[in-house]
This record gives structure tokens, sequence and C-alpha cells, in this order.
């Protein structure tokens, strides 16, 4: 039986193509051929999400004028409705760089386990029949995500974390695009904020969507307010069966596969 593996940004690239430019061991690219080789075969089904394909994609010198984009949100109606949706004119797309290797992933089979949040960032370099539809009812999904963000913000880790960097209780008020105008911190602050946030979110929607093991390096050691603490993952597992490993202990499981 085929397992559901949600892959991190820092692997996923040499999942797709395990060959790729990289100051990486033999041995580690052998664990990536093995990889990438169960998902030809149909033994591993994989998958990304959303967040690390709209904010974790942006050029650092860029992500505060996008977050901080005053329109976030736009307003559209007919005769007959109003309808209210994410900008689509906020994203810049994919760089040259992004742009190789996400078409390689969905010829793979990758798919794109889509963002929840409202006011998300919407990344025109994403089509729109990537994306991942479950079968179970798409509110029952959205319902358990929510559970996990609330978990999150109990443990002061995702989304919570970005808030805390961006100025934790005295932003509590401002919407989000203010919070990110009045932070007065360094570009590489903003950025391990947003990767918190985005960290968090993908969790989340690993985690909402009942899928088996996600795959990263990261272990959140830079950091006590990470999603991929060991004490947070612990909690997480206690909780959600949350189940995260590296390329080489996922190769390790090779029995089940």
């Amino acid at each position: 039986m085929a397992v559901k593996v949600t892959f991190d940004k820092n692997v996923y690239e040499f999942v797709v193509d395990p060959e790729k430019a990289g100051s990486i061991s033999d041995d580690l690219r052998f664990y990536y051929r093995q990889i990438n080789s169960w998902i030809d075969g149909g033994k591993i089904i994989p998958f990304i999400s959303e967040t690390i394909l709209t904010y974790e994609v942006l050029s650092k010198e860029s992500r505060k004028s996008v977050l901080s984009h005053l329109q976030p949100i736009v307003v559209t109606s007919d005769n007959n409705s109003i309808t209210i949706s994410s900008n689509p004119e906020i994203h810049p797309g994919n760089t040259f760089y992004d742009d190789i290797y996400l078409p390689k992933a969905i010829l793979a089979g990758f798919k794109i386990l889509p963002d929840r949040r409202f006011g998300k960032l919407i990344n025109p370099s994403v089509k729109s029949e990537w994306y991942y539809l479950p079968d179970e009812d798409y509110f029952v999904t959205g319902e358990k995500f929510s559970a996990v963000l609330r978990v999150l913000e109990d443990l002061n880790v995702g989304y919570k974390a970005y808030q805390n960097i961006l100025g934790g209780e005295e932003i509590r008020h401002s919407k989000p695009f203010e919070a990110v105008q009045q932070f007065a911190g360094t570009t590489k602050k903003l950025s391990a904020a947003l990767s918190e946030r985005s960290d968090g979110d993908s969790v989340a929607l690993h985690i909402a969507n009942e899928l088996d093991y996600f795959c990263t390096f990261d272990q959140g050691l830079s950091t006590k307010q990470s999603v991929f603490n060991e004490k947070i993952c612990k909690l997480l597992f206690e909780k959600f069966s949350f189940k995260k490993l590296t390329p080489i202990e996922l190769c390790a499981i090779d029995r089940m596969l």
C-alpha cells in the first residue's frame, strides 16, 4: 500500500531531481534516488504545501513589500452575488529557479495541499489543476485544519511564532499587513518569521489531510518557537499521530514500501 508523504522545501527539489547541482554527499544522493524511484513506482504519493510555493519562493528583498500590500483582499460583484477573495496581483510569481523544479515535481506526481487561510497569498505560477482535492468533504478537512492551528497557537509555534517575532502583543489588534508595515527588524528576522508561519501551516495541512509522513531536515534547532522542535513534534505525535522524518529515515522504512 502506498504511503503519503509531505516533502518540505529543503528536500523536495532533490527528491524530484536527485542529480541536481548541490554540495551533498554521494550517500545522500543515494537516498534521494531511492525515494524518487519509489515515487515513480507508486509506492510513495508525494505532497507539498502551498505555503512553501507562495511564501517561501518570495525573494528575501520582496517579502516585506508583498506582505504589507495595502489591498490583500479584493471584492468583486455582479448583479446576483459578491465575491471576496485574495488579491491575485500581489505575488510576483516563481523565480526562474523555482520554475524549474515545481513543474518537474508536478510531472513526478506531486500534489499541492491548498492553503486554507482566508486572505492567503496566491502564486500565479501555480496552476489550479495542480492542487490536491481530497475525497472527503472540503469543510470537514477545513475543520481539522482549524483544530490543528488552535493547538499550534497554544504551543506558541507556527503563525503564533510569526506574530511574536513581528511584535507580539503590540500588534495583536493590527491587521496582518499593518503588522508587517510596522515591523522594524531586519530582513533576515522577517524571513525567519515567515518560515515559521509557513512551516506551521504546512504541518497543519499535512495533519488535516491525514497524510502519513512529513519529510524534512529541519529539526527546529534555531528557536524553541519552531513547529519542528523535538518537544513540539512529540506533542503533535501524541495528539495527531504526526510523524516527522528525514529522507534517510524515510528510506529506513523500506519494509513498509
